[in-house]
């Protein structure tokens, strides 16, 4: 009798562990935080008070992270992906799924700055997108950061890979051109005039060594960077540093 009772406990708790590897609890954490620096705090999600950050404070959906003046914060999610934010900037975690088939990590930079190097996705299902206040980016394994406005104009400079950039939501666009020098124009034809584009008209590659400008208004401008010149700044430079530090070169 003793027997059969170890033996049907132990199929419920197989059966226990089992439903738990298929619907993943909903309070799982996404990251952590593995670098604060200066004050960094938590804002949890539908609250309002903040928590002060601290060195591997687990992050779950919906939680704010704010930083005030000198100060920086590094956080880590499950796949080693790396994001960190500047002074006086405020980001959110707001979707991330490392336990089914298809990763997905879905993100927000309201204001302030980012670096953001995340890991080679595996499959073209996987998704991981950075959202600012003027445009979305989308990458598949890069390095690039972000720079969230005041006035809302998003800019995103690409180190390494590639990024998809998208406008924030649908609006009238226009796209500016690097000025250059003059050139031998055809005779007038007939064009069609201004519309309203959708976000799937609106689509950008930008590369490595370049950036681009998007206004809140959605005119943008893409043009190349000096690596030289943008390695000077001194946040530029800090995050190359934690870099190599973080992966042992």
């Amino acid at each position: 009798m003793k027997l059969n009772k170890l033996l049907i406990l132990s199929v419920l708790i197989s059966a226990v562990i089992l439903l738990c590897s298929f619907f993943p609890l909903k309070n799982e954490s996404a990251a952590k935080i593995t670098f604060p620096l200066g004050n960094v705090f938590v804002i949890k999600k539908g609250q309002r008070q903040m928590i002060k950050g601290a060195f591997n404070m687990k992050l779950y959906l919906g939680d704010k992270v704010k930083t005030q003046r000198e100060s920086r914060c590094e956080i880590k999610f499950e796949d080693e992906s790396i994001v960190r934010i500047a002074e006086q900037s405020i980001y959110m975690i707001e979707r991330a799924n490392f336990k089914t088939k298809n990763k997905e990590v879905v993100s927000k930079l309201s204001i302030g700055k980012l670096w953001a190097n995340i890991k080679k996705l595996a499959k073209s299902s996987d998704k991981w997108q950075l959202r600012g206040p003027a445009a979305v980016v989308g990458v598949r394994g890069t390095v690039y950061r972000m720079d969230a406005d005041a006035d809302s104009t998003t800019k995103v400079f690409v180190y390494e890979g590639e990024v998809s950039v998208n406008p924030s939501a649908k609006r009238a666009v226009k796209k500016s051109v690097k000025p250059g020098a003059p050139k031998q124009i055809q005779a007038p034809v007939e064009v069609q005039g201004p519309k309203e584009v959708s976000m799937e008209e609106w689509f950008e590659i930008i590369k490595a060594q370049q950036q681009i400008m998007i206004k809140p208004d959605g005119s943008y401008k893409i043009a190349e960077f000096n690596l030289a010149d943008d390695a000077k700044i001194d946040w530029v430079k800090w995050n190359k540093e934690r870099d190599l530090l973080v992966e042992g070169r």
